[in-house]
């Protein structure tokens, strides 16, 4: 007995130290066949006792004690080899690769939330531009998963919308897959709480630089009129309704988050009802490749040519909230907002940024702007030439003319014989030419009485008016000392057979005392008659 009591305690022993030499495995869950960019995964470190606190290595350097180790949004920083340590025993390297692109196929929610209340279910589509023939989609809840058959109406659809089971668990994980392929689609992480309160997160999970809503909902109602919000317990903003936007989130909002709402149902007349929502992680991971698309409708990935080559350009026309596919390589061909995607082996690039293309103008309405331009310009250049040669004649028209001697038109007063004073202003007139309006006739000797000399030219009404020639008094003059104002030629010659138009004759004044000779004043027009010059003989 006792030999026998030894064998079974050595027995154990062995199985005990068999067992501790015995390396973890890594496996991962959901098991995926590729991974992207936001993928939520789990690396579990298996061994025989369950619940085991396993040390983890990245890349052989980073440690981190958990079991499962959660990556909440997967990124190209992820990539690399994982190992873990439980016991003293350590598994052996676990090795992926995160790409930085998108699946080839997309699923979405149509109907429901994200957060849902536990048994309820919600509504998915899963589109793919080359047909849903071949596909399926897969279900993950903790470490099981299950396959869920599509049931296609006709031979390769390019769309499916199918209902999902009740949600009975904390986290459901939905994707899709092509069978003995790699081909897959994003993920769907669906949630269940049991509070009225509920935290929905738009995207999910949220890209860098992108903007991202979050929204504090209660069910059976939409009339919240106030929801604060917070981030690790602490109050980060309060507004009126319940939508909290962040336009461009950053790798700072990662964390953990629930909301507070103030709400009221239809018809309560009660105080209003204030509540919590389950706390929810918010993941954030970096931004995956992205397609440009130029004002011309030309797409082009500048980032794609280390990844792989591109196998086509797709094009997706906007309706109302949704895109409509063009087809295999297929331009824009009419109006409206286009975006487009690169597509390559088993993965593509996020959508390009939108472009709105109305071909009615960008052709012959453009040629024909740009026409109408052109001739405005030659227009107003021709015009301008015009105005600015006129400007420069008028400035040729206005120059000053200077007297010249010998002008026939502006000849020299001689006044070398004058005396100083003798002779006031020199009025311009013309011998022997008709009498006209304003103009200054010519001095002739009549007879006279009384050494008095009457006005020139026309008779001037009472007291003389602005205009007249007012009379020379001339006490003590000899007869024919003074002579009419006689032109002269640009010669200088005398008489006033050679005199010019506008010339004056020299005053011959000989004898003639200072100041005995008033001033030659202007008469109105309208007077007609010229008195005569009476002197004494």
């Amino acid at each position: 007995m006792t030999g026998g009591r030894e064998l079974l305690l050595l027995a154990a022993v062995i199985a005990l130290l068999v067992r501790t030499e015995q390396k973890p495995t890594v496996y991962m869950t959901p098991n995926l066949s590729q991974i992207f960019t936001g993928d939520l995964l789990y690396l579990h470190c298996n061994d025989s006792q369950d619940g085991s606190t396993a040390i983890w290595k990245f890349n052989g350097n980073k440690e981190t004690q958990s079991n499962p180790l959660k990556i909440a949004a997967a990124s190209s920083k992820d990539s690399g080899i994982y190992n873990c340590t439980i016991n003293g025993q350590t598994s052996d390297d676990f090795n992926f690769k995160v790409l930085e692109y998108v699946p080839i196929a997309s699923l979405s929610i149509t109907t429901g939330q994200p957060v849902m209340r536990k048994n309820a279910k919600v509504l998915l589509e899963l589109t793919n531009d080359d047909g849903l023939q071949g596909w399926q989609c897969r279900v993950n809840r903790g470490t099981k998963t299950r396959t869920v058959k599509l049931k296609l109406n006709n031979e390769n659809p390019t769309s499916f919308i199918f209902e999902t089971k009740e949600l009975i668990v904390p986290k459901t994980i939905y994707w899709c897959e092509k069978k003995d392929t790699e081909d897959r689609s994003n993920q769907v992480v669906l949630r269940t709480t049991d509070n009225e309160v509920t935290l929905e997160m738009y995207p999910f999970p949220a890209i860098a630089g992108e903007k991202m809503t979050l929204r504090c909902l209660v069910w059976g109602t939409n009339e919240v009129t106030k929801s604060v919000f917070y981030k690790e317990n602490t109050k980060i903003k309060s507004v009126q309704g319940d939508t909290y936007d962040i336009p461009a989130v950053t790798e700072s909002e990662v964390g953990s988050y629930k909301c507070k709402a103030t709400y009221r149902y239809k018809d309560q007349t009660v105080d209003p009802h204030v509540y919590d929502s389950d706390v929810q992680d918010v993941p954030v991971h970096v931004c995956p490749v992205r397609a440009v698309l130029s004002d011309t409708m030309g797409c082009s990935c500048p980032s794609c040519d280390s990844q792989g080559p591109i196998k086509s350009y797709m094009y997706y026309k906007q309706n109302g909230d949704s895109w409509t596919m063009l087809g295999q390589n297929q331009h824009p061909d009419g109006d409206g907002t286009y975006h487009c995607r690169a597509v390559l082996v088993n993965m593509r690039t996020l959508p390009s940024n939108s472009v709105t293309y109305n071909r009615s103008i960008s052709g012959p309405v453009i040629g024909i702007l740009c026409f109408i331009v052109l001739l405005g310009l030659l227009i107003f250049a021709v015009a301008f030439y015009k105005w600015n040669k006129k400007r420069n004649e008028r400035v040729d028209i206005y120059e000053q003319v200077p007297m010249r001697q010998g002008d026939s038109n502006y000849e020299a007063i001689n006044v070398r014989q004058v005396k100083e004073g003798e002779y006031d202003t020199l009025q311009p007139g013309a011998e022997g030419r008709q009498k006209t309006g304003g103009e200054y006739e010519a001095l002739t000797k009549r007879e006279g009485k009384d050494e008095v000399y009457h006005t020139l030219g026309e008779n001037v009404a009472s007291g003389g008016g602005d205009g007249g020639y007012e009379a020379l008094k001339t006490a003590g003059i000899q007869k024919d000392e003074y002579e009419t104002l006689k032109t002269k030629q640009p010669e200088r010659g005398t008489g006033a057979e050679s005199g010019g138009d506008g010339g004056y004759e020299a005053l011959k004044t000989a004898g003639i005392q200072k100041d005995e000779y008033e001033t030659l004043k202007t008469k109105q027009p309208e007077l007609e008659t010229v008195e005569e010059i009476k002197e004494e003989k």
